[in-house]
């Protein structure tokens, strides 16, 4: 595929975006740097860096509105797949519509450096619930990170009916808004199950700890909707227990160790989960596929009927 064939030069978006100019050759290229004027946005400062992608929040000059605008950080040192794969991101989200699932707002070029703009969150993640937190380990607190989170693995749901797997689940992905609720992001690493026949060989993708063994190992189906389900499990595993329950290993002697080892229950790092939210936390995380939740609505379905018992005074 062309590098710039999905955005074609002069091509216009929702949010009004054109896509400008490519640099003339032999013109310098600098780095994107927080505190730098970009095309109409000032960075005003990094939210996240990838391998060649930054995640700034972006100032718009007139109307000083505030955006979360994702680019290549240096299109001079950026491959012609790192250059498809952002717009084919920004192109898989920006077909997404749920409200847990980040929004995307717009994408276009500036200088030849294709981008696209989010809804900006607090800029605060799920990592936060992790160590020692008073409020997690409150009963109450339990139930409603389990509602919080039921809307993830919803929205995870709605991917999955739409053919897309998203492959990075994990506590660094999930950001809070302004009211705390969860919203799923980042979707880099998404793949479409359609194109599995188009595409059979990819790489394996996804924060290291929380894959589930299966995309560890060599021959891994990357576009099984059951590993997002593994790491929905983990994810939420390492929220109620505020660790992640497997040691830092090399990705072959961690795939080995998760098939050989089911993660301890989990009220024997936080007594206080109940044994219910436990027993939907273990059936995610089954080493074996065929034994976790047939689908990501199921799961949903199990955390909103506890949540539900919960708030009704029912124990569960």
């Amino acid at each position: 595929m062309d590098e710039h064939e999905l955005f074609p030069k002069g091509s216009r978006f929702p949010h009004g975006f054109v896509v400008s100019d490519v640099p003339a050759e032999g013109e310098a290229v600098r780095g994107l740097c927080a505190g730098d004027d970009f095309g109409e946005y000032h960075l005003a400062r990094e939210l996240h860096q990838g391998r060649s992608v930054s995640v700034f929040e972006a100032v718009e000059g007139f109307a000083s509105q505030r955006f979360a605008l994702k680019a290549l950080r240096d299109l001079s040192a950026a491959s012609a797949g790192s250059v498809a794969a952002l717009r084919l991101e920004a192109e898989v989200a920006a077909r997404l519509r749920h409200p847990s699932l980040q929004k995307i707002l717009g994408m276009g070029e500036v200088d030849g450096t294709p981008y696209y703009l989010m809804t900006l969150h607090s800029g605060v993640n799920a990592e936060s619930f992790l160590g020692e937190d008073e409020a997690r380990l409150d009963p109450g607190g339990l139930v409603e990170l389990a509602a919080r989170f039921a809307s993830v693995v919803d929205a995870v749901a709605a991917l999955h009916r739409s053919g897309i797997v998203h492959r990075d689940i994990n506590p660094a992905n999930i950001l809070l808004d302004a009211e705390g609720r969860f919203i799923l992001s980042d979707f880099g690493s998404a793949l479409n199950r359609a194109e599995r026949n188009l595409h059979p060989e990819v790489e394996p993708a996804g924060e290291l700890m929380y894959r589930c063994p299966q995309r560890l190992l060599p021959g891994s189906n990357h576009y099984s909707p059951a590993g997002d389900i593994y790491s929905l499990g983990l994810t939420l595993y390492s929220l109620l227990a505020g660790s992640h329950p497997f040691p830092e290993l090399e990705e072959e002697e961690l795939g080995k160790l998760k098939l050989r080892r089911e993660p301890p229950a989990l009220n024997r790092l936080n007594p206080l989960v109940p044994p219910g939210l436990g027993s939907i936390v273990r059936q995610a995380c089954e080493s074996r596929g065929c034994y976790r939740y047939e689908s990501a609505e199921d799961m949903a379905r199990e955390l909103k009927r506890f949540v539900s018992r919960r708030r009704g005074g029912y124990a569960s």
